[in-house]
């Protein structure tokens, strides 16, 4: 027990000497949950707006002030040229274009089947569908105030259906809230992973190592003594990333906080026996970040913190099936805003359970104490 201590005193010291290190380890969590929530922001604002209006009437000017008034979209172009409108959208000035024909509004009260046409600049995907889904949310309520229905161009006779919404587990429908358990989750891995993969390498470049090799230190006191320290690392990553979420964004944490340090105290144990088995196949600390890097790059696009695991495609979610990352985003958000408890996250955390110990045995045995 007095072997690893000793070990375990000395990975402390060398992180506490290396300021650069330890400095991302306090400022990265901060930093990034301050940038990343803000920037992966699928809440579509300040939206570019062109009307081509050929109407001019009292009804054609109601909807164009409806569209302006919401907070998604800017009106930048108004004209009566659709030559006009559509080389703005080309050249990238608007991003969506509404066109109101000629003698709309008499149509309407004629019940003559009044249209409209909604175009998109559909290079970025995200923005074209929530702009057409804005635009056409907030024509078709005003369709409903007139008694019609702009997509089919029928009368509405019957009465109108009063509809009472409520939202579960995110009342405002704030992206933050979904956003920053994703965030902090995925830190916690490229942390833990960078981290005890580069220590190990980095000793084989400076050759003390070999130093420990030739000594009577068992493999096993040598791995506990070098995981333990970035397992304490990640858990102080942990309560700083939860310190920024509650007090910074005011998020309210519904589940059980030491079921939270639970799961990711044992996550922690599988990635950093990740991180431990990429310094056991890497010669250099470079081949280790880029085999990282690889590593990360899947883990985190497949881990649901941007877009929804079920709507992956088959071949993506049976990779997920060996992706910890993508069940430590779900536990987290389900602890965090639904209140889960560990019934309730227990595949999740079974899957953990296997990976690690997994990872861990074929780490264990990857690893040589050659003298």
């Amino acid at each position: 027990m007095r072997t690893i201590i000793a070990l375990i005193k000395k990975e402390f010291l060398q992180i506490f000497r290396n300021k650069i290190i330890l400095e991302l380890i306090i400022m990265l969590p901060v930093v990034e949950l301050i940038v990343l929530v803000y920037a992966a922001n699928n809440d579509m604002k300040n939206i570019s707006l062109g009307i081509v209006d050929r109407d001019h009437t009292t009804t054609s000017q109601m909807i164009v002030n409806r569209l302006t008034a919401s907070n998604y979209f800017i009106l930048n172009d108004f004209t009566t040229s659709a030559k006009e409108a559509f080389q703005n959208l080309e050249s990238g000035k608007t991003d969506i274009i509404i066109e109101i024909p000629e003698a709309f509004e008499k149509d309407i009260y004629n019940n003559n089947h009044p249209r409209m046409a909604i175009t998109v600049n559909a290079i970025n995907g995200t923005i074209a569908g929530l702009a057409s889904s804005y635009a056409g949310n907030i024509l078709s309520g005003y369709a409903a105030e007139l008694g019609v229905t702009l997509a089919q161009g029928e009368t509405i006779t019957q009465r109108s259906i009063k509809i009472t919404s409520s939202n579960w587990f995110n009342p405002n429908l704030d992206y933050k809230s979904l956003m920053l358990p994703g965030v902090l989750a995925i830190l916690i891995t490229i942390m833990s992973i960078m981290l005890s993969a580069l220590n190990i390498v980095r000793e084989k470049e400076m050759g003390t190592i070999e130093q420990l090799n030739v000594t009577p230190i068992s493999k096993l006191q040598f791995i506990i003594g070098k995981l333990f320290p970035f397992l304490i690392v990640g858990i102080f990553q942990l309560t700083l990333g939860l310190l920024v979420s509650v007090f910074l964004y005011n998020l309210g944490i519904q589940g059980s906080i030491l079921l939270l340090y639970g799961v990711v105290s044992v996550y922690l144990l599988a990635v950093l026996g990740i991180g431990f088995l990429i310094s056991t196949v890497s010669d250099n600390q470079v081949q280790a970040m880029f085999i990282t890097l690889f590593f990360m790059i899947i883990f985190v696009l497949l881990s649901g913190l941007f877009t929804s695991t079920d709507s992956m495609p088959v071949w993506a979610q049976k990779i997920n099936i060996i992706n910890p990352t993508a069940y430590l985003v779900d536990i987290i958000r389900r602890v965090v805003l639904k209140g889960a408890t560990f019934a309730d996250i227990k595949s999740q955390f079974t899957a953990i359970v296997i990976l690690g110990v997994c990872v861990n045995s074929l780490m264990f045995w990857r690893y040589k104490k050659i003298s």
